[in-house]
């Protein structure tokens, strides 16, 4: 998977399942980690900022800014989000975590 696809999957799934009453707990922590990470990123981007933040509800209109956020900042190639973005996701779907769907550079 791509790094960006890693990412734009993690915070549309992670807030989804935060939002449901069945998924709290550890992927509400997971998930707020990673938000907090990217926001962190994407300081001093104010547009990449609220792109994030609208993201959720309006992908496809914030997708491009956002995307340009996160490559500008570094946000897509960090480690450390990157290893945010696969706990939320390997929290939320544990056998394609387990199956390698998530993994970085695997198409």
């Amino acid at each position: 998977m791509e790094p960006l696809s890693l990412i734009l999957t993690a915070i549309v799934a992670g807030e989804s399942k935060t939002e449901s009453s069945t998924m709290l707990g550890a992927v509400e922590d997971d998930f707020a980690s990673l938000h907090t990470a990217l926001r962190s990123r994407l300081e001093g981007r104010p547009e990449a900022q609220g792109a994030l933040e609208q993201y959720i509800a309006e992908p496809e209109q914030h997708k491009e800014t956002l995307i340009a956020g996160l490559e500008e900042s570094g946000a897509w190639s960090d480690p450390a989000v990157l290893g945010l973005a696969a706990q939320v996701m390997k929290r939320i779907d544990p056998e394609g975590s387990a199956n390698g769907n998530y993994a970085v550079g695997r198409a």
